[in-house]
């Protein structure tokens, strides 16, 4: 692992646009292998030579590796990221409520989006790390060793948890500006598709809602997911609703295909019939969206 630490520091160092990102998921993962490894193979040793205690001691003491050493990888991947000044950015339009579909200020969703992957991969394996660490305290625990509780509870409370949950708010700050910039733009482009059911924002909308909630599930971080799933109900009450109602509001829309020319009657008469299906459509989709969100709750949680 510390060879790999050594290559992700040259290639960050050497890193020039348009080349392949530092591998930090592949590095991290390695560092959680090499102790994880380092636990199951010396078991019977560690019990042999240190009694029920042994586990228990080893795993402190590798965690403080892992708290120097997942930190710096964390932080490097922070750093080479920028996260800090781009969740500032984000944070900045979101809270002017100036965000601008197109605007070449705004942070680019696309690029912001592969950020928001990298992050879920970190926090995945940090996340699966801390439960493998926790269950072997756990498992020596009941075997008979004994610990004081701040030491079992280390694994959640030291440098490299810190800095997990540090990851976490910027997790939580650009996956909130991607699904408001796509939700936006899915509004601002809304289209009639010919033999649709429905305008194009409304599956373009639950497209990006979907997108965004299971990546928030698959984080592993709690936080993340409730604020993720806050975020997208305050979407849909507000942006999503406002742009339902307009289409309602629409002046004389009930008349349109009786006040028109028989010329036009059909195409009025699809315009409103679309209208009120982009409405009820939307109601059978938020049932869809939260049956599907409590199924990947289900299948990330085994």
């Amino acid at each position: 692992a510390k060879e790999e630490f050594d290559g992700l520091v040259d290639a960050v160092e050497q890193f020039t646009s348009g080349r392949i990102a530092p591998d930090f998921v592949g590095v991290l993962g390695s560092l959680f292998k090499d102790i994880a490894l380092a636990v199951q193979e010396n078991e019977e040793i560690l019990r042999f030579l240190c009694g029920k205690d042994g586990i228990l001691h080893a795993v402190r003491e590798l965690q403080q590796e892992c708290d120097v050493r997942g930190t710096l990888i964390l932080k490097r991947y922070i750093d080479f990221r920028k996260l800090g000044r781009l969740a500032k950015e984000c944070s900045t339009h979101a809270n002017k409520n100036i965000i601008v579909v197109g605007n070449s200020d705004n942070p680019d969703p696309r690029e912001v989006g592969i950020y928001l992957e990298e992050m879920v991969s970190l926090s995945q394996i940090s996340e699966d790390y801390a439960l493998f660490m926790i269950t072997k305290m756990r498992d020596a625990e009941s075997a008979g060793g004994q610990m004081s509780p701040r030491a079992t509870n280390l694994i959640r409370t030291g440098g490299f948890s810190r800095t997990v949950q540090e990851l976490s708010m910027y997790y939580i700050i650009l996956e909130e500006y991607f699904m408001a910039e796509n939700v936006k733009k899915a509004i601002k482009i809304d289209e009639y598709i010919v033999d649709a059911l429905t305008t194009s924002m409304v599956d373009d909308v639950f497209y990006v809602l979907q997108q965004c909630t299971r990546r928030a599930i698959s984080t592993l971080n709690l936080q993340s997911v409730l604020a993720t799933v806050n975020n997208a109900v305050n979407l849909l009450n507000n942006e999503y609703k406002e742009a339902l109602h307009r289409k309602l509001r629409e002046p004389n829309l009930a008349g349109k295909p009786y006040a028109a020319g028989s010329g036009v009657q059909l195409k009025l008469g699809t315009e409103v019939a679309v209208a009120l299906n982009d409405v009820d459509i939307s109601a059978e989709y938020i049932i869809k969206l939260r049956h599907d969100l409590e199924e990947h709750c289900t299948e990330v949680g085994h």
